[in-house]
């Protein structure tokens, strides 16, 4: 059997820290390895559901946007409607 050893240590003036010191000290668990083991493994496998979650809403969000009807908008024709130069009159006015 081949064993791999690692350290964890805790700073306990970091908010993080403390949090997951308090919860790993009120577990009362038989063998704190297998339980470190137990939620490392479980973190993982949320984090493959996650992106497999986020796979699947965008392939669903991408399916419906095809679908919805597209209009092009139609710009407004540029037409000398003597609006523009009414508006210079107005500012001229002040200087």
């Amino acid at each position: 059997m081949q064993r791999k050893k690692m350290t964890l240590r805790f700073d306990l003036d970091h908010p993080e820290d403390r949090q997951a010191w308090e919860y790993l000290q009120g577990l009362h668990a038989v063998s704190l390895n297998r339980t470190m083991v137990a939620i490392i493994n479980q973190a993982e496998r949320i984090s493959l559901m996650k992106d497999e979650f986020r796979s699947i809403i965008r392939e669903e969000l991408a399916a419906a946007l095809r679908q919805v009807p597209v209009q092009p908008v139609l710009a407004e024709p540029e037409g000398d409607d003597g609006m523009d130069d009414t508006i210079m009159d107005f500012l001229d006015s002040f200087s």
